[in-house]
This record gives C-alpha cells, structure tokens and sequence, in this order.
C-alpha cells in the first residue's frame, strides 16, 4: 500500500504537469523529452557498468540531444545526422583504449538508439505538421495525449489488475510480478481510452472507429512491450529499478520503458495513415 501511495503522489503531481506541456508544445514539451532522455539515459549506463561495460555516457547524451534538437526543428534532415552521429561513434571510440572497445562501442550506441532516437516520436508526432500539412495543430495534441492517456492507463490497469487478479505469469523469466490478467486487462484499457476520447471529443475527426481502435491495441501491446524490454535489462543485472529518482515509480526509465516502443510504433502507424 505504501508503494501505491507514492505510485498516486507522483501521477497526481507528475500526469497534469506533462499533460500541460503536451497542450503547449514547442520548446517546453520538448525540454520535457530532453529531460527524460538524458535522466534514461544516464541510468541505462548505469545498468551497463553493472555488467561490466565502460561506456562513453556524456558522448552519446550529448548526440542524443543533437537529434532530439534536429527532430524538433530540422526533421527531414535526421537521415544525414544519423550517418554522421554514426561516424562520429566509430572515430570516437579510436580515441579509446582498445581494450574493451568493442562493448563499449556497442553500449554507447545501443544508449543513443534505445533512448533519445526513440524518444524522438514523441517530438516527430507533437510536430506532425511539420512533415505532413493536412494535419493540424490541434490533431497532432491530440494525437499525442491520447498516446500518453493510453499508455498510463494501459500501465495502470496492468498494476491494478494483476496483483487483484494475478493467475498465470505472462513472461516470470523476464518480468517475475508480471501477469496474464493484468497485460489483458492494459490492453482493454488502452483500447477504451482511445474510445473515450472519441466519445468526448477529444480525439482528431480524421481518424474513424476502426483506426482508434487499432490505435489503442498498438499503444497496448507495444506499450507492453516497451515494459518487457527494460525488465531484460533489468533481469540480466539483477535489479529491480533502474533508478530511484521517482519513488514509488524507480527510476526515469523505469517510468518511460513504455514509449520507448510503443511511442515509435504509433508515429509510423499515423504516418502510415497520412500515406495512404
């Protein structure tokens, strides 16, 4: 119970306050990623020393925030930057010592990959505008709190719903306190908040029953699968929370595994739909 109390302390301070700077946009949601990146990743090198590895934190946090600053103002321009970040890496890592090189090599750019290169949809979809004019200001916020309402409540209803119900374990070798019932019970919710911001009016008129619906199972499934993915890392050191800086919550990355997966793969779901 203490453990969810401090849970609700930090949604019922940290939830209005994103929800705010999604609303406003520009540079304030996008210091907001910048935050997150760089707190994500300094506790994933930190979960890489554990093992060993002697990564080049503050270089890839510093191209990390070069692409998150590209992706806000020059997007069409990140497939050069990505080739010269990548370059970069490589002649980085002559300066190194050569012993070691090659994991730490793998590590610094697997941080730059996983984190701020994947956090950066959420950047691309705020701006959507930018790369496609038929979408307008007011979709691209909705588009974007309807992905951060699905995810927290596909979350939150994961928690709740697992430790009621419990049952069978979905993966107990990766997420031990992870359960059938309660990844079910997320999608559910994911999928009803997408119809609740429709029915409300909250969601763009641009997209119809069936593409919120989809909308909601993507957030769900890959949200999850965000969830999954850091427990990996976590499981592989054998920690529980990436960090500490939230609380009840763990750690920044902790708190975020979700968009790191399910952020991107709704990005190409709406550009997807404005191709076609």
């Amino acid at each position: 119970m203490n453990n969810f109390a401090t849970r609700m302390i930090i949604n019922v301070i940290g939830i209005p306050g994103i929800l705010l700077l999604i609303y406003f946009g520009g540079i304030p949601f996008l210091a907001l990623i910048v935050a997150v990146a760089v707190l994500s990743q300094i506790e994933f090198f930190h979960i890489a020393r554990i093992k060993g590895s002697e990564p080049y934190a503050w270089f890839s946090i510093t191209m990390g925030i070069v692409w998150l600053g590209v992706a806000y103002w020059l997007p069409q321009s990140l497939i050069f930057l990505f080739i010269a970040i990548a370059v970069s890496f490589v002649f980085y890592n002559l300066s190194k010592h050569i012993d070691g090189a090659t994991i730490n090599l793998s590590v610094s750019a697997m941080g730059f990959l996983y984190v701020p290169v994947l956090l950066s949809s959420l950047v691309l979809l705020r701006n959507l505008g930018n790369q496609f004019p038929n979408v307008t200001p007011t979709e691209t916020r909705q588009l974007t709190m309807m992905l951060f309402a699905s995810i927290w409540i596909c979350d939150s209803l994961a928690f709740v719903f697992g430790k009621w119900i419990k049952g069978p374990k979905m993966a107990p070798l990766i997420s031990p306190g992870k359960t059938v019932s309660g990844c079910v019970a997320g999608l559910i919710g994911a999928v009803v908040t997408t119809l609740l911001f429709r029915s409300f009016g909250w969601a763009p008129d641009s997209l119809n029953l069936t593409t919120l619906i989809i909308f909601g199972i993507l957030a769900g499934v890959f949200g999850q699968s965000g969830d999954f993915a850091e427990s990996v890392f976590k499981r592989d050191c054998q920690i529980k929370d990436s960090g500490h800086l939230l609380l009840g919550h763990g750690g920044v990355l902790d708190r975020f595994d979700s968009f790191f997966v399910g952020a991107p793969v709704i990005y190409l779901y709406i550009v997807f739909l404005n191709f076609i």
